[in-house]
């Protein structure tokens, strides 16, 4: 498999915005799910799905402690990658496909995104 296939597949699995909320809340520490829910405001079985499907693509790691199971992010180098990604966004203006306001310093925009020309 060409190392590319793998990146995309890796920047698929984590592409998803509930999943990026998760990734960033395991950036600042590891969490259980019951927390997970509570800070993103979504069902239980929702954190769950999405956390099994990081977890198979070996983004982030489980462990038992006593009747909680605790989430963490795989490699420390996933939480700058989840961080600068966001400040890459909100700085470069990149990858406006929909509308977005996002609030940056010295936009001379409306601050809306476009619609991506047709490929």
């Amino acid at each position: 498999m060409l190392i590319e296939e793998d990146q995309a597949r890796f920047l698929k699995c984590i592409g998803e915005p509930t999943r990026l909320q998760i990734l960033k809340l395991l950036a600042k520490g590891e969490r259980c799910v019951g927390e997970l829910v509570s800070v993103l405001n979504k069902e239980q079985s929702l954190i769950s799905h999405h956390l099994k499907a990081l977890k198979e693509c070996n983004i982030v790691k489980d462990e038992q402690k006593a009747q909680k199971v605790y989430y963490k992010l795989a490699d420390v180098r996933l939480a700058k990658l989840i961080i600068d990604s966001e400040a890459l966004m909100k700085e470069l203006s990149l990858c406006q496909c929909q509308e977005v306001n996002y609030e940056r310093k010295g936009n001379q925009g409306s601050g809306k995104g476009e619609i991506c020309p047709a490929s």
